[in-house]
């Protein structure tokens, strides 16, 4: 599974000297994660009906470069590992010539609200996994 998404650097996700602050990374792994759900088909409406949210377990981050505002950045993210009860993904972010300016691993794992508990992936997601 391979999943990419590209957009603009912000003007108020950058310093005074227009380089992306590091927080701003994690929220770009974020931000493919959920454009890949919609996409997919499993909106977060879909998840509130059958009682399911994806809490991230852990999560690690290596920085590279600096993206800059007014640039175009891409974050891809790739099924690393995928066990019943979690899925991890490698994601990163590149700049517009490719190079990496981020990379990091981001574990979720799956919890049914109205029990309150971890659970295993639903079948129709993880067939999304492949």
């Amino acid at each position: 599974m391979h999943y990419q998404i590209t957009f603009p650097v912000r003007y108020y996700e950058a310093d005074p000297m227009g380089i992306v602050h590091h927080s701003e990374y994690i929220r770009y792994f974020e931000l493919a994660r959920d454009a890949w759900l919609r996409e997919v088909g499993y909106t977060h409406e879909r998840c509130l009906a059958e009682h399911l949210v994806f809490p991230v377990v852990s999560l690690d981050c290596r920085y590279f470069r600096s993206a800059r505002f007014g640039q175009d950045v891409t974050v891809t993210m790739d099924l690393d590992e995928f066990k019943g009860a979690k899925v991890t993904f490698l994601q990163r972010v590149l700049d517009p010539d490719g190079q990496v300016c981020a990379e990091g691993h981001v574990t979720l794992g799956f919890i049914n609200t109205e029990l309150g508990r971890p659970v295993r992936c639903p079948e129709t997601l993880s067939a999304l996994l492949g």
